[in-house]
């Protein structure tokens, strides 16, 4: 299992994941960055010009496709399928991930932003507990 990890001061790099250090969080955080940040090809029906629905180009459907969602303000109904589309995203990573709970969290820095979504994702990788935090 490869995790990403800080090499400089705004600088990063993928690494192997040492089972016997108790790292495990990092790990698991950076399987769930690389499945919501990697793109996926927009639904035709969401975005029609072929070009423009974008698609991770040695496999369209990788990731969760959460950039299209992000090009338009984030109302309810937004929101709500980008919950979805994680948490979606997230259940395809099984068995590595099972038991997927996908929560916004609202605190008082972001209540009424429009363009600001934080995620709790809770579950289980590889039977372990895990609780991570995502901003969208």
């Amino acid at each position: 299992m490869l995790k990403l990890v800080q090499t400089d001061w705004g600088r990063f790099d993928l690494a192997f994941d040492d089972p016997s250090l108790d790292d495990a969080d990092a790990a698991v955080a950076t399987l769930i960055y690389g499945v919501l940040f990697t793109d996926a090809e927009a639904p035709a029906g969401r975005v029609a010009d072929g070009f423009d629905r974008r698609g991770w180009w040695a496999q369209a459907q990788a990731g969760s496709g959460l950039w299209h969602v992000r090009r338009q303000t984030l109302n309810s109904n937004a929101r709500r399928e980008a919950l979805n589309m994680v948490r979606t995203a997230l259940t395809e990573q099984a068995p590595a991930l099972t038991g997927i709970e996908v929560q916004e969290v609202v605190s008082q820095d972001s209540a009424g932003n429009v363009s600001s979504v934080s995620l709790e994702v809770s579950g289980f990788h590889n039977g372990r507990k895990f609780i991570v935090k995502a901003p969208l």
